[in-house]
């Protein structure tokens, strides 16, 4: 569960997707991928976006109410969007005479979203490149303090970042805490009176609701797309597993990642991470959902890290013992333990390799999913009341979970 899995994810720039004709449907190959920009590495320049990019395109126009939040009144030469949630009023003036609600929702936005540059050293051709640009994505001003959120993939290995805000001032950032596991890390500049994003509420979101995505694409500054929520509580093989995700249209490109997924409220209610590579697929991009990443963001200001429950055994998904098993044999159903970790949790509690686990608390295991639903809805310090059956016995043992090895 502490696994890192980025190493199985391919990036956006350096590995294009390109569909093999030969190969038939079932061989291909879901790919989740990073939605953050890596430069390549050579010696001509990066084309920078054009500060002009920072005027807010809207995508999408709306003429009546939106998902319950957004309303409007039409005037000759300007429109009046006020948000039913917040009660906060936005003048906007256009040609149109119709209403778009992504302009007021990107103006009330777009102050929140920075762009952020990574910098460190890598391998080119034998030679060691050092304090050279590794890529750029975005973050979200979350506290008026200088608190970022960005994700993991973003700053990863990186020795310097700099953040650039919506006004252009630069800053040195502090990588103040990170986690692997679902690919957010907290960043944080000496600056005070920001524009802090108000974070919302994911477990309110339905299918079908207007969502806007603003970020950093491709080095395009404060770039918005719009869309809807395609999709809740999905998630990429691949990809986190720590994390539920949600599956929208609005276009999420390379520079996205870390950028903001927003409600028809103007409320931060996902971080644009990730989006699906597929030569039969389109408009599949995926954010991790605001309700989750608000503890998590607590407790890397607080601890630098996120503490997870560890039971400290490897199971073989290959030993599985499904039904026919267990007839044949006579023994339960359930998954073995190929592994216990010397000094863990397991081991301590007498819990040994070739052990089959088949009643955790009051569940039948069945799977290593089951069990890992299990201690992914535990603490550290939960105990667990696991029976096992071990050459034909019983075994009861309490196992404490405790902290596992922090992975960032």
């Amino acid at each position: 569960m502490l696994e890192n899995e980025k190493d199985m994810i391919q990036d956006a720039v350096y590995t294009p997707v390109t569909e093999n004709s030969s190969a038939d449907a079932a061989s291909r190959m879901e790919q989740a991928v990073y939605a953050h920009t890596e430069p390549q590495q050579k010696k001509q320049k990066k084309n920078k976006a054009n500060n002009n990019f920072k005027t807010i395109v809207a995508t999408g126009l709306i003429c009546s109410l939106v998902g319950g939040g957004i309303g409007g009144v039409i005037g000759a030469n300007s429109v009046e969007v006020s948000y039913s949630g917040g009660g906060s009023t936005v003048q906007l003036v256009g040609n149109s005479g119709e209403i778009s609600p992504v302009i007021a929702i990107a103006k009330k936005v777009t102050p929140s979203i920075v762009g952020v540059k990574t910098f460190g050293t890598y391998n080119y051709w034998g030679r060691q490149m050092v304090n050279q640009e590794l890529g750029s994505g975005s973050g979200i001003i979350f506290r008026e303090d200088g608190y970022i959120v960005t994700n993991y993939h973003v700053i990863e290995n990186a020795t310097s970042v700099t953040v650039t805000l919506d006004n252009d001032k630069e800053y040195e950032a502090r990588i103040v805490g990170s986690d692997s596991s679902s690919d957010l890390a907290v960043l944080k500049i000496d600056a005070s009176g920001l524009p802090a994003a108000t974070l919302g509420d994911s477990d309110q979101l339905q299918v079908g609701e207007l969502v806007v995505a603003i970020g950093n694409p491709l080095g395009y500054e404060n770039s918005v797309t719009d869309g809807i929520v395609s999709g809740l509580n999905r998630q990429l093989t691949n990809y986190t597993d720590a994390m539920t995700l949600i599956q929208t249209n609005a276009s999420i490109n390379s520079g996205n990642s870390g950028g903001a997924l927003v409600n028809s409220k103007g409320e931060v209610v996902g971080i644009n991470s990730a989006k699906l590579v597929d030569s039969n697929a389109e408009g599949m991009g995926f954010a991790l959902s605001i309700n989750e990443v608000k503890p998590i963001l607590e407790e890397l200001i607080s601890k630098g890290h996120v503490s997870r429950p560890y039971l400290g055994v490897s199971i073989n998904s290959q030993y599985q013992v499904d039904e026919d098993t267990a007839e044949r044999y006579e023994i339960p159903m359930g998954i073995q333990i190929a592994e216990v970790v010397q000094g863990g949790p397991a081991q301590k509690a007498g819990l040994q390799a070739g052990d089959i686990i088949y009643k955790v608390n009051d569940t039948l295991i069945q799977s290593f999913d089951d069990l890992s639903d299990i201690i992914d809805n535990c603490k550290v310090g939960d105990q667990l009341r696991i029976l096992a059956n071990r050459n034909g016995e019983k075994v009861a043992v309490t196992v404490t979970l405790t902290e596992g090895n922090v992975q960032n």
